[in-house]
């Protein structure tokens, strides 16, 4: 069993594009504003729901969280460097931590949510 999908939370759905396509390089597949923008990420997907359009919606489950969520991805070790110097020229302020199996970098999307880029062998994953 493997992630298929997972979703942050942002009523700004322009600002979450530019972030994740445009800083973080996702590929944006499906764009539906005001209610979502749809990502490939690997062999999952990365969804942004508008939670003021996707809490109430009839006939389908509920979809909304308020405050900052979190959500990492993977990427080499060797990267982070490359990775920290792209977001914080994007003007995304970087927060590193240190691991026993490695480093992972953090930042902010434009919604506040916390956004990490990490190897996996910081979880014992190859």
């Amino acid at each position: 069993m493997e992630v298929l999908e997972t979703s942050v939370y942002a009523e700004d759905l322009e600002a979450a594009r530019a972030f994740y396509e445009g800083v973080l390089g996702l590929p944006c597949f499906q764009f539906q504003p005001p209610r979502h923008a749809f990502f490939r990420a690997g062999r999952g997907v990365f969804l942004v729901f508008n939670p003021a359009c996707t809490e109430a919606e009839e006939n389908l489950p509920p979809h909304g969280a308020r405050g900052s969520v979190h959500v990492a991805f993977r990427v080499p070790e060797e990267k982070l460097p490359l990775w920290a110097k792209r977001l914080s020229q994007a003007g995304y302020p970087v927060w590193w931590a240190t691991w026993p199996r490695g480093k992972s970098l953090y930042t902010r999307d434009p919604a506040g949510n916390l956004v990490e880029l990490a190897p996996a062998q910081i979880w014992g994953l190859e």
